[in-house]
């Protein structure tokens, strides 16, 4: 289920749940949730850091509960976020981070976002936007992005992070690998705000290289909210 998929890949980002008492959400920084960039993009996955975000102690992601006819839920216990006054969809809150998935709409150079939290608003905080903002979701803050082999989908990477059940083996030459990433701008067809459901591809294809070499992309475009998957085929030459 993209769903479950969506889940499972964005339980990766970095959460705070420590609680603070203050009397309204402050907002300290808006960014990528992957890469930590400031400049932000509709569709696209953001963290949003402060204080008193939530309730203390309420620390959570989404649940299948938190769904109404297939839509993403725009808050969860009372918090919700608007960007560019819409609503954002809340995957994740905490006292001291919320991470949203920002609406599709083109968005100006500068936004307002803001932070309810039981009503009580929190003062908009200015975050830098464009039309894209690209990264790659990694694997515990990186070096290494997330990557499956198209032919079984196990992961790529050192065979020596392998755990009993887990095989974990590196990418050959010439093979298809499956990327994911955050970030990358409008699809064709267009995304439907809101919608449980994401799909549309990207045109241009993007340029990927692997070792400093072009590789062959023979797919890139959304299959989940907010999550593209890029197939890539390694170089035949690239190095080990």
């Amino acid at each position: 289920m993209k769903l479950l998929r969506t889940t499972l890949l964005l339980s990766i980002l970095p959460f705070s749940p420590l609680g603070w008492a203050q009397n309204s959400p402050t907002i300290s920084l808006v960014a990528n949730a992957e890469g930590g960039n400031p400049t932000i993009a509709p569709n696209t996955w953001v963290e949003v850091k402060g204080l008193n975000l939530s309730k203390p102690g309420d620390s959570r992601i989404w649940q299948q509960s938190d769904f109404t006819n297939g839509q993403l839920p725009v808050s969860l216990d009372g918090v919700g976020v608007t960007v560019n006054g819409k609503s954002a969809y809340v995957y994740y809150i905490s006292p001291t981070q919320v991470n949203i998935l920002t609406p599709p709409d083109t968005m100006p150079s500068k936004v307002a976002v803001q932070v309810t939290n039981n009503g009580s608003a929190g003062t908009p905080f200015t975050a830098q936007t464009q039309a894209l903002s690209p990264s790659f979701f990694v694997v515990n803050g990186g070096p290494y992005v997330i990557a499956q082999h198209s032919a079984d989908y196990s992961l790529v990477g050192p065979a020596s992070f392998s755990a009993p059940g887990y095989p974990i083996t590196p990418a050959k030459p010439a093979e298809t690998v499956v990327l994911y990433a955050n970030g990358f701008g409008p699809v064709n067809p267009a995304v439907v705000s809101g919608s449980e459901t994401q799909s549309g591809t990207l045109a241009p294809l993007p340029v990927v290289t692997i070792g400093g070499i072009t590789a062959q992309v023979t797919f890139a475009g959304l299959v989940a909210p907010g999550e593209f998957q890029f197939n890539v085929v390694i170089p035949p030459n690239a190095a080990t």
